[in-house]
């Protein structure tokens, strides 16, 4: 009941779809839930204690180096699973990609979640 009540509690017209440009998909999950993606605006952006990652903003992820794929790796091995896919929608919103390998090892950890 209190389910039904909140989600028929929202206003008319609040809902703000976003069409993310066409790459920019978080890997978060198997479809873009495009809906989802302005769930943390830039302006509610969620940190991990990785603000020092906000200097990778626009960075090309084919381009990082080995220290700074592991800045990235350090944040994810200190998460809980259930944050990982949240860490990744503020990634986006921040403007930041994983470096390929980093980005392998947080969607292998969803994976295993939604098993």
């Amino acid at each position: 009941m209190i389910a039904t009540k909140l989600s028929s509690s929202r206003k008319p017209g609040t809902d703000t779809t976003v069409e993310p440009p066409a790459g920019d998909c978080c890997g978060a999950h198997e479809v873009c839930e495009k809906n989802d993606l302005m769930a943390h605006p830039p302006e509610k952006i969620i940190y991990f204690d990785d603000e020092e990652l906000d200097v990778f903003r626009d960075k090309d992820p084919a381009t990082y180096t080995p220290e700074e794929a592991e800045q990235f790796r350090e944040v994810l091995i200190t998460m809980h699973a259930r944050e990982v896919g949240v860490w990744l929608k503020s990634l986006m919103a921040r403007g930041i990609k994983l470096p390929p390998d980093v980005r392998e090892e947080a969607l292998n950890i969803l994976k295993k979640q939604r098993a």
